[in-house]
């Protein structure tokens, strides 16, 4: 009866301030290679924190895909060139010592290789990850944007000093 009561009972009590902080900086990295891999239009990296389980589950906008689904979409993210992350708000919530929803407002400036861009502004994803064999995995993903066309900027030249002083 011990044995039973204490197993029931240790995923549910609550995580202690110093194991939230060590878990954010755990999921903070994973979703910092989540962010990498989409910037740097980089397919793999990006969905490498994702379970590849009949269990998960992407929601965006108002569209449910599996994993299979979302693995066959691969064709689109290879037609981005790159994608600028800029992070307005991000918030943790702990549901337990292994389950976490992470919750980002933010801004994303997409170029694509044929020279469109568009903004997604607001933007708002939520992932929710849990610690399966030791590592942090993304299970759920939630993602709502509004998408604008823009002028596609493109990076700025910088001086080259070393010419300026040939000229000169």
């Amino acid at each position: 009866l011990l044995i039973v009561c204490f197993s029931c009972g240790t995923n549910n009590k609550p995580v202690s301030d110093a194991q939230k902080e060590k878990i954010k900086l755990e999921v903070k990295e994973v979703v910092n290679t989540f962010i990498r891999g989409c910037e740097e239009a980089n397919f793999d990296m990006a969905i490498e924190p994702f379970l590849d389980s009949p269990d998960f589950v992407d929601l965006t906008n108002g569209m449910t895909f599996s994993y299979k689904e979302m693995m066959a979409m691969k064709p689109n993210f290879d037609a981005i060139l790159n994608q600028k992350f800029t992070m307005v708000n991000e918030k943790y919530t702990f549901l337990d010592k292994s389950t976490v929803l992470y919750t980002a407002d933010s801004k994303w400036a997409v170029n694509y290789k044929d020279g469109h861009s568009t903004l997604e502004d607001p933007e708002a994803f939520m992932l929710m990850l849990k610690k399966i064999n030791s590592k942090w995995r993304v299970t759920y993903l939630v993602d709502s944007y509004v998408e604008k066309i823009v002028k596609y900027s493109e990076p700025s030249k910088e001086l080259n000093q070393v010419e300026l002083m040939k000229q000169f």
